[in-house]
């Protein structure tokens, strides 16, 4: 029997998910007698929690500014550490299903219940700070490893978009295309990848692109 484990690396997660994740955890090992002597302590991981929950509700609001969204970064990186050091020494502690499952961290899939990954859920342009870019944004899909990204901003002789290629990468964050054209509206999907297959394509959205001049 396969022995049952915790997921230790939760990078893929996006910012809202890390910080949900980090509430339920912080929750469940705040009374929790199954860990009495935790590694690292509880206060620790408590304290990474918090920091980042409360730098992440900040950043969630558009006008945050680049300090802001520096500190929560660097805040994330602190709490995906700490979670890998806790969540590993749970998998050491016991391989008991349900005790490692009563800290809140979330379980390893079982590969024989793996498929193809899910379609991503939605999928947004938004413009960038940096010139003739646009930024190119998705939610993370856990079964994937990579994502195939498309653009398209010219239509066919049947009126259908004519998709190109923007790109592939294994991180759902810090994706964007350029060079664009003012005032062309830019179609974007994305679909997830693994080693079982390839999901359908998100749902398309749009962005008439802002050129400085």
């Amino acid at each position: 029997m396969r022995t049952p484990k915790l997921i230790s690396n939760y990078k893929y997660l996006s910012d809202a998910d890390l910080a949900s994740l980090a509430t339920r955890s912080a929750d469940a090992l705040r009374t929790n007698t199954n860990f009495p002597n935790l590694n690292p302590p509880f206060a620790d991981y408590e304290a990474a929690a918090l920091d980042y929950i409360a730098k992440q509700g900040i950043t969630a609001n558009r006008n945050a500014s680049a300090q802001q969204k520096k500190e929560k970064d660097e805040a994330r990186e602190v709490l995906i550490i700490m979670m890998r050091r806790v969540s590993s020494y749970i998998n050491n502690f016991t391989d008991v299903s349900s005790v490692q499952l009563s800290s809140g961290f979330l379980p390893v899939a079982d590969p024989k219940s793996l498929g193809s990954p899910s379609a991503p859920a939605w999928s947004r342009l938004r413009l960038s700070s940096r010139p003739a870019e646009i930024l190119l944004e998705f939610p993370a899909v856990r079964e994937a490893y990579d994502y195939e990204m498309q653009i398209a901003w010219e239509n066919d002789e049947q009126n259908q978009l004519i998709w190109k290629s923007a790109g592939s990468n294994s991180n759902s964050r810090g994706n964007f295309y350029s060079p664009v054209q003012d005032g062309v509206r830019y179609y974007f999907r994305v679909r997830a990848r693994n080693k079982r297959g390839i999901s359908g394509w998100s749902p398309v959205s749009s962005l008439i692109a802002q050129v400085d001049a």
